[in-house]
């Protein structure tokens, strides 16, 4: 249980920019090695459920852009501006 909790901490941590824990060598390892021993461990039941090309497109996405909390901190560095941050939330839920 405390291996799960070290990975957690270290997703939260470092996000898609950092390093994870591998599941299977248990060795800190670059986020997009990671995400793609995920994707290729999980590609037979993806693909039998019909979201293979789905979860392939979203990891790509993910990875060449960040997920919100990378988009979010970069914005706060930018502008330096917690109100530009939130507005940039609300318009980015709005545009779906």
């Amino acid at each position: 249980m405390s291996l799960l909790r070290l990975a957690d901490w270290r997703a939260a941590r470092s996000g898609l920019t950092g390093e994870l824990l591998h599941p299977t060598t248990m060795r800190r390892t670059p986020a997009e090695t990671v995400v793609r021993a995920l994707l290729d461990h999980v590609e037979d039941a993806l693909g039998d459920a019909g979201d293979l090309d789905l979860a392939r497109t979203a990891c790509q996405e993910l990875l060449r852009h960040g997920n919100g909390a990378q988009i979010q901190r970069a914005l706060m560095e930018r502008t330096g501006s917690l109100r530009d941050v939130v507005t940039e939330c609300v318009r980015q839920t709005q545009d779906g």
